[in-house]
């Protein structure tokens, strides 16, 4: 029988460029061509990722577990508001990056699949290449645990290839170019997922836009860019509403 989620639609893959180029009159002293002249080169715009938005109480998870006090309390969770969600993996590089055509495609059908299956909303959300971001509202907050885990789980094997039946030994396929070629090994993910709680309507739309932005450098563009361009697509979704 055919799962209910199958229905669902893939979540869309953003187009910043065509936005750029249909709504330039918003932003007279920008063009198309002056931004793409500005875009990173692929080496930098792997790594590069725009810093935190400030520091929350409600800040839990990632490197912060490394610290005392980022260990004393329990991970706070809520059904009133979204959250910010960060996945980071520096094992995602290459031909491991989550932004590999089949590799993001796979990513976005995990998110819809088990987001239909937990009722989890997913706001909005980036590919930055070697850590994702998410912006979720919970519906039971005793479902963030099985959703992040399925999650997780079914993105590590989808990348790195690996299951939890396989052995290292055998961890090897063949290579497009002849021969063979090691899988990822040992732990995939950097740290356990970093989780804010969005607080306020200004927080909401921030973290909406921080999202859509790093969704934009991640492309290739500055930040500088990525700012204007995340700009230009608010004004053109007020003009045509």
């Amino acid at each position: 029988m055919t799962p209910a989620y199958a229905s669902y639609q893939v979540l869309p893959t953003p187009c910043a460029r065509q936005a750029t180029q249909t709504k330039l009159d918003f932003l007279p002293s920008v063009t198309y061509f002056e931004l793409m002249l500005n875009k990173t080169s692929v080496a930098s715009r792997k790594a590069r990722q725009l810093p935190l938005l400030k520091r929350e109480k409600s800040d839990y998870g990632g490197s912060l577990r490394k610290t005392r006090k980022g260990r004393a309390h329990a991970r706070p969770l809520t059904t009133k508001t979204t959250m910010h969600v960060v996945l980071h993996s520096t094992k995602a590089v290459g031909e491991f990056s989550f932004r590999q055509v089949k590799h993001d495609r796979n990513i976005r059908r995990i998110l819809q699949k088990f987001a239909f299956i937990y009722g989890v909303k997913i706001v909005s959300f980036a590919n930055a290449w070697n850590h994702l971001h998410l912006q979720i509202k919970l519906t039971n907050r005793f479902t963030y645990a099985p959703f992040i885990k399925a999650v997780t789980g079914a993105i590590a094997m989808s990348v790195s290839g690996r299951t939890r039946w396989t052995k290292a030994q055998d961890a090897k396929r063949p290579a497009n170019a002849g021969g063979t070629r090691k899988m990822i090994e040992g732990k995939f993910w950097d740290h356990r997922p970093f989780t804010r709680i969005v607080q306020s309507v200004r927080a909401y739309f921030n973290l909406k836009d921080y999202v859509r932005m790093n969704e934009i450098e991640s492309d290739g563009f500055r930040r500088k860019n990525a700012r204007q361009m995340t700009q230009v697509e608010k004004l053109w979704a007020r003009s045509v509403r």
